[in-house]
């Protein structure tokens, strides 16, 4: 299987307040489950990817500030270690907002030894875990590297639905289906899109040199220059008949398109 395109992470300050702005947004939004000190909410699409909400549980969102030198210190100490923790620290020690991105893959081990031999600087494999809201546990691994043009890669250990429910029909009220394209931010585009085409997609037919939107798992990602708005952007399909740009206080330094389902 082909890598796929599987969810972007917003880190907000108070998941209540986010999962509620993007209710009001139309969006049916599912509570994910705790991982240790954080939890998450998800807004799935039919296409089998996700936006995630994640934050600090309450009680512990009031030592945040206390722990950010202690976590300028654990970001140290894991980027030593060389591990994928020294990247997701960076979710809760920086700007809110969208922080990453997640491409799903089947052998995660052997595109890593495939950078590795290219000679990328690779952090070294971990497994997560969240215990859902019905006591039941989703595990998974994640790698890559430091650098954000290249996504997180994930590969499931217990089966993709126990991390991310199906979509049921007409499960959003606004009618969002697919998500169908996202933007980030970079500053050298096209850097960015060659070095995504060389190590994610090198032998999809989807994509050709050229292309200024690749093509992973039916996902168009582009990269925009630093005049681009926001951090990132999200295209969705819907079952409306006109384009509508989705209210940006609303979404979290997320700017969301929704245009026709063809």
């Amino acid at each position: 299987m082909d890598p796929q395109f599987d969810h972007a992470v917003i880190f907000v300050s108070d998941l209540e307040k986010a999962i509620a702005d993007f209710a009001d947004l139309g969006f049916d939004v599912v509570r994910g489950g705790s991982h240790g000190s954080t939890e998450n909410a998800l807004i799935i699409f039919a296409n089998q990817t996700y936006l995630e909400l994640l934050g600090v549980k309450p009680g512990w969102s009031g030592q945040l500030m206390k722990m950010m030198g202690i976590l300028a210190i654990l970001e140290w100490l894991s980027a030593q270690r060389g591990t994928i923790f020294s990247r997701l620290i960076r979710w809760i020690s920086g700007e809110l907002g969208p922080v990453d991105w997640c491409v799903r893959v089947e052998n995660l081990a052997t595109m890593t030894s495939e950078w590795t031999a290219q000679g990328l600087d690779v952090l070294k494999t971990e497994e997560f875990s969240r215990k859902r809201p019905d006591g039941k546990v989703a595990r998974w691994y994640l790698g890559g590297t430091k650098n954000g043009y290249l996504p997180i890669l994930l590969e499931d250990i217990t089966p993709m639905v126990d991390r991310m429910p199906l979509l049921v029909a007409g499960q959003h009220p606004n009618g969002a289906t697919e998500l169908l394209q996202i933007g980030l931010r970079e500053i050298d585009t096209t850097f960015s899109g060659n070095v995504l085409k060389k190590f994610i997609t090198p032998h999809s037919s989807s994509n050709s040199k050229n292309d200024a939107v690749i093509n992973i798992g039916g996902v168009g990602v582009h990269f925009g220059g630093v005049t681009m708005a926001t951090k990132m952007s999200l295209t969705l399909s819907y079952s409306g008949g006109g384009s509508q740009n989705l209210d940006l206080d609303k979404s979290h330094g997320v700017a969301i398109k929704m245009v026709p389902r063809t």
